[in-house]
């Protein structure tokens, strides 16, 4: 159907239909033309006639495409056609892709040809990850030939090869097709040069950290076999080192011989650095207006040396201050300890931490062996001894506070492993944790706890992310009947259950004012918690680039002891936010309403009421997404 040319000026594509298609589904077919119909968002501003101008030209490449897709595939005699349909409007129109598929190409068999001595054939042959590469390869008896496929059946081959110790392996593809039978006999051939060892590594471009650190930190081993595996895991090892902003591991031209070089070019980052850091914390300390107006801000500023004794070690000193917390803590890291994989990390700290419901003065220290497995895997074991001097604030402010010290020794193991994640979104990660507190009574307080944080991010389409947590604790096993505050576990806040804020969902105790008068309710926390996290995320950028809107529902609750789960129902938040990706991370404003609140949730006493309308709501304001 042919339009004149004026009619090309006005007409708009406002459907797109692709019909005949049996083998591919019509959305993997629309990514592959150019033209498409307008959302439903600019389907409702009809009076602006929106779309793409229909140009038949266009229409007509777009067949060639979807041709081409095709015949990469396998459908060697597929035919495409076109035809564009009047709607309602002279102006909408529909452009229609009719497809007749046809037979594919079947592959009748497939011949693996090692082009090397007999002793490099034999160990290729008997080789279990070549074999098993070639299982998984899509170029198998009595599937389709898609020409489309050919540089991945390459570059496997080529991989296990290298993987097996052929720096210089060549892999390519042969087919002889039968266009009458539709059948296709591949071979697949490959030449893998001389097997080598590793020799010597190279470093070039380091100023003040000594090559052999930089090499050693490669891991890879004089004399052992090249691997393509290791090759890559030694760009990520020395990419990791914290005092290297840029790093290369590659094969500089050589002899093709049975010994490789490998050389490594990195750029270091400056060797001291200052960073302050500045933000703004919720809203629940404000509890005097434009007095407490202080209360919102909060700072942080850091010292690094990247280089302590020439070796790669770092010192940081920092501090950060804010209503909630202040802090002053030094961490010396020892990069290499047993191998590349492995770290050790010496933090000595002093803290004032100042909660609803107690006070509390830190200091002690801990150590850190860090076991980096992979980039998706990475394991802790930590022992941290601390002092503590905690005041617990009084049932009725005519009372003293009670004050009590005590020491905690404590051993932690922790666990996180990631699969596909992407800034959260994409992907999904596993992070689960042991505490051990005076095994050998060497701490006032023993006590075990263990607990996970399991999170799933799901994009819907290019701009919706379905992002979804749990996240459970418990202390399991406690000597003492009384654990200080401190020890108790909270939940409610800007980053756990939104309706509530910080610390404030769960069991709670009144505060009475001196004249024996209610004033308000603090949390006590407790020995078991859960909660829930879903999360719709929305990207708008075709409004402000970088803006995005939030939709959640979240759930939990703290109980005293684990023989009270259940007796005490998950109590649930919902709400929304605004996000904007700022250079510093996303600036997040949620804003969350109870569903389900407890009379201590919303202030009331012995059946009076002393709250307002804003105890069932939750405001926060951060940086970052919640998880």
């Amino acid at each position: 159907m042919a339009l004149a040319q004026e009619d090309l000026e006005s007409t708009r594509v406002w459907k797109v239909k692709i019909e005949g298609n049996e083998t591919f589904e019509g959305i993997v077919l629309r990514n592959v033309i150019t033209n498409e119909a307008p959302s439903l968002f600019k389907k409702l501003m009809f009076w602006r006639k929106p779309g793409m101008r229909l140009n038949e030209n266009d229409v007509r490449r777009d067949v060639i495409r979807i041709e081409r897709f095709y015949q990469r595939r396998g459908f060697n005699d597929v035919q495409v056609s076109y035809r564009i349909e009047d709607l309602s409007k002279e102006w909408r129109k529909t452009v229609i892709f009719e497809i007749i598929e046809n037979s594919p190409i079947q592959i009748k068999n497939v011949r693996f040809e090692i082009v090397s001595s007999q002793k490099d054939s034999t160990l290729i042959t008997n080789s279990e990850n070549v074999n098993s590469i070639k299982q998984r390869l899509p170029y198998r008896e009595g599937r389709r030939y898609e020409t489309v496929n050919q540089s991945e059946v390459e570059g496997s081959l080529v991989g296990a090869l290298r993987n097996l110790g052929y720096p210089y392996a060549n892999s390519e593809v042969y087919a002889n097709i039968d266009s009458t039978s539709k059948t296709a006999e591949v071979i697949l051939r490959s030449t893998p040069g001389p097997r080598a060892r590793f020799d010597s590594v190279l470093v070039e471009g380091h100023e003040n950290l000594p090559a052999k650190y930089i090499a050693r930190e490669t891991g890879i081993k004089q004399n052992n076999f090249f691997s393509e595996k290791q090759l890559r895991e030694a760009q990520r090892e020395v990419f990791n080192h914290h005092m290297l902003r840029f790093a290369l591991v590659s094969i500089p031209d050589q002899p093709k011989d049975s010994l490789i070089n490998i050389k490594v070019r990195v750029k270091e980052s400056p060797l001291r650095s200052l960073q302050l850091l500045f933000g703004i914390g919720n809203l629940t300390r404000i509890e005097n207006g434009w007095a407490d107006f202080y209360k919102l801000f909060r700072g942080q500023a850091s010292w690094t040396h990247r280089n302590v004794r020439n070796r790669g070690e770092r010192f940081t000193i920092s501090g950060n201050a804010s209503a909630i917390e202040q802090r002053l803590g030094i961490d010396y890291l020892f990069p290499y300890l047993l191998n590349t994989k492995t770290s050790l990390v010496s933090s000595p700290f002093i803290s004032h931490q100042l909660e609803p419901s107690y006070e509390i003065l830190r200091g002690g220290f801990t150590n850190s062996f860090v076991y980096q497995y992979s980039s998706n895997f990475t394991g802790t074991v930590s022992y941290e001894y601390t002092l503590n001097n905690e005041t617990t604030t009084s049932s009725q402010e005519s009372l003293p506070d009670s004050i009590q010290s005590y020491n905690v020794s404590s051993f932690n193991l922790n666990a996180f492993y990631s699969k596909g994640l992407s800034r959260g979104q994409e992907g999904w990660s596993f992070q689960p944790f042991w505490e051990l507190s005076g095994l050998f009574g060497e701490s006032t307080y023993s006590f075990q706890e263990v607990g996970l944080d399991a999170r799933k991010f799901t994009p819907l389409t290019d701009k919706i992310v379905f992002a979804k947590r749990i996240n459970f604790a418990g202390i399991y096993y406690a000597k003492q009947d009384s654990l200080p505050s401190d020890i108790r576990i909270y939940n409610g806040g800007t980053n756990s259950v939104r309706g509530w804020n910080r610390q404030e969902l769960g069991p709670k105790r009144p505060i009475l004012d001196e004249e024996g008068d209610f004033s308000h309710f603090v949390p006590i926390g407790g020995r078991a918690t859960i909660s829930f996290n879903t999360e719709f995320r929305f990207q708008l950028n075709q409004l402000i680039k970088g803006f995005g809107v939030a939709t959640f529902l979240d759930g939990g609750q703290v109980w005293s002891n684990f023989n009270d789960i259940g007796t005490t129902p998950i109590q649930w938040g919902v709400g929304g936010g605004l996000r904007y990706q700022s250079p510093i991370g996303p600036i997040r404003v949620d804003i969350a309403y109870k569903i389900n609140p407890t009379d201590q949730d919303l202030q009331i006493y012995q059946g009076q009421n002393y709250g307002s309308a804003w105890d069932k709501w939750g405001i926060h304001f951060s940086i970052g997404q919640a998880f």
